[in-house]
Parts: C-alpha cells; sequence; structure tokens
C-alpha cells in the first residue's frame, strides 16, 4: 500500500537565515585575499592629526655585550594632547654600530658611539647609543638566556613542544615555566643525543630549529644569528644549568 508523503515546511524563519547565509560567504569569496607574502597595509595616522612632538624611549641606549638588544618605542604628541604609537611609522638613521629591525629592535654590530636620529611629522629626537664589550666572552644563563630564546622562538609554546604531549616525542614545560624538566629534556633524553659538546653545530637543538634536518617547526633562526649563537655557546660550555641565576 503506498502511503502519501507530505513535504515538510522548512521551519519559520530557515529561508531569511539561508538568505543572510549567502550574502556573507558571497561578500567574503568577493574580498581580496592577502598574500602571505605581501607586507602589511603601512600604518598612518588619524586624518588631521598634527604631531606637537616625539617622545622616545628608552632615551639613551647602552649594549654591554654581542648578544645585548634594545626595544625602541617612539611616541608622537598630538596638538590635541593625545598619544599615539608611531614606532613603526617613523624614520630611524643608525650609526655605524648597531642595526635596527624593522619592528624596531636594537642590536650590536660593533663596538662604538653615536646617536639614533628618530623623525616624524615635521618632529625629530634623537637616543645616545654605545656599544661595549664586543670582543668579550659573554657568559652563557640557561634562565636568563637559553630559555627566553626558546620561548621566543615557540619552541615551548603550546603548539609546539609546550603541548601536553610534546611533538615528535620531545616535550618542554610551557613556555619554560619547569626549567629543571626542560634541561633534563635537552640534555637526558635520548642519551643526550639532542647535544654535542665537542661539536655543537650538529647537536639536533642546534640542526633542528635551523634546517640543518627536518624540522616540522621550520626554520627559527640561522648561524650567526643572535638566538643560534646563544644556543651554540650554551652547548659548547656544557650545557649547564644555573638556578641561581637572577630572574625577571
Amino acid at each position: 500500500m503506498l502511503r502519501k508523503v507530505h513535504a515538510q515546511t522548512p521551519p519559520r524563519g530557515y529561508a531569511a537565515a539561508l538568505l543572510v547565509l549567502f550574502v556573507v560567504v558571497a561578500q567574503f569569496a568577493a574580498a581580496p585575499v592577502a598574500r602571505a607574502d605581501e607586507p602589511p597595509a603601512p600604518e598612518k595616522l588619524p586624518e588631521g592629526a598634527q604631531i606637537a612632538s616625539l617622545e622616545v624611549l628608552p632615551a639613551t641606549i647602552a649594549l654591554p655585550h654581542k648578544y645585548a638588544y634594545a626595544q625602541i618605542l617612539v611616541t608622537g604628541v598630538l596638538t590635541t594632547g593625545e598619544r599615539v604609537d608611531v614606532t613603526r611609522m617613523a624614520t630611524i638613521e643608525a650609526p655605524a654600530c648597531v642595526a635596527v629591525a624593522p619592528h624596531r629592535l636594537v642590536r650590536p654590530l660593533a663596538e662604538g658611539e653615536g646617536a639614533l636620529q628618530i623623525a616624524f611629522g615635521g618632529k625629530s629626537a634623537s637616543v645616545p647609543v654605545k656599544v661595549t664589550g664586543q670582543q668579550v666572552e659573554h657568559p652563557v644563563s640557561y634562565i636568563q638566556d637559553v630559555a627566553p630564546a626558546m620561548s621566543k622562538m615557540s619552541c615551548n609554546a603550546g603548539t609546539c613542544h609546550g603541548s601536553a604531549n610534546g611533538k615528535n616525542g620531545f616535550k618542554l614545560s610551557l613556555r619554560g615555566y619547569d626549567p629543571i624538566f626542560d634541561h633534563r629534556a635537552l640534555t637526558d633524553d635520548l642519551a643526550g643525543r639532542r647535544f654535542n659538546r665537542a661539536a655543537p653545530d650538529q647537536s639536533l637543538m642546534l640542526l633542528k630549529p635551523s634546517g640543518g634536518a627536518p624540522h616540522m617547526g621550520g626554520v627559527l633562526t640561522k648561524r650567526g644569528e643572535p638566538y643560534y649563537e646563544l644556543l651554540r655557546a650554551w652547548i659548547a660550555k656544557g650545557v649547564k644549568l644555573d638556578l641561581d641565576a637572577p630572574r625577571v
């Protein structure tokens, strides 16, 4: 016996919801897609804003060793009294003794003195710079140097080896909160194969982040860069754990 099948009526508002969804998807599809290799849109002041003066922090920069750095922050004081971050909008001329990254991190190149010349909106400021200790061996601290470098490279982030189960059999404490656990993972696991005192550059903990060995996390640092050289120096000096080092 054949039964008559009645089509169900869509719930009230169902058609309207589908229409809204269709419009949103169409707008998203029509929007231009930013390429990963395209630089971000340049920052600019609000329309009509005028700079009355510039304030720069720090007021002076001293870089006492080859791993030292300073972050420049430039604040524009508007004629209305309001303050706005113009760090990446300002132009900075650096002396030969330092290099300034696009995000305004200052690192030493050679011993010397000079000044950063900062300008924006018709106003200017000067920051004295002094670089010393470039030929002196800097004692690398696990607590002060190595652990922070791994955090900056996101090695111990929740998306990498700091996740609950680690990655590829290698686990670190999240953001380095447990230095004893992390030190043991780096120096004792895999029978100590992650480091090589005799040939530091052949250590897995350098080969992986520098692209010398397959690494799911990609290339995070390269030979000659500060993070690489910090890790290398620490390995060459015996991968020591200095729990008594001063901390932030």
